[in-house]
């Protein structure tokens, strides 16, 4: 049970390192990227909000702040994927 709990604790150490935020910053402005046709078809209020995300992790991003970044494309990829999470289209 020990070993277990040693590698939990280094487990939860390397995904709270920097070096995986900045990971996470990356691939998450990537994914933005990739669905910027997604980004066409949302609504007004959505639409200004995931663009203000974005370019706020952007920002940080350059600041060098990736936790700030990573927390911006989160937002911002919550209002693409909408309510149901599935990029905001209704289902009847």
């Amino acid at each position: 049970m020990n070993r277990f709990s040693l590698f939990s604790i280094v487990i939860a150490a390397a995904l709270a390192s920097p070096a995986f935020a900045e990971d996470i910053c990356t691939v998450n402005l990537q994914k933005l990227a990739d669905n910027s046709a997604a980004l066409t078809t949302l609504a007004s209020p959505a639409k200004e909000q995931v663009e203000e995300h974005k370019k706020a992790a952007e920002e940080a991003q350059r600041a060098g702040d990736v936790e700030t970044c990573g927390a911006h494309t989160e937002k911002a990829l919550q209002l693409l994927q909408g309510p149901g999470g599935d990029g905001g289209a209704e289902t009847n």
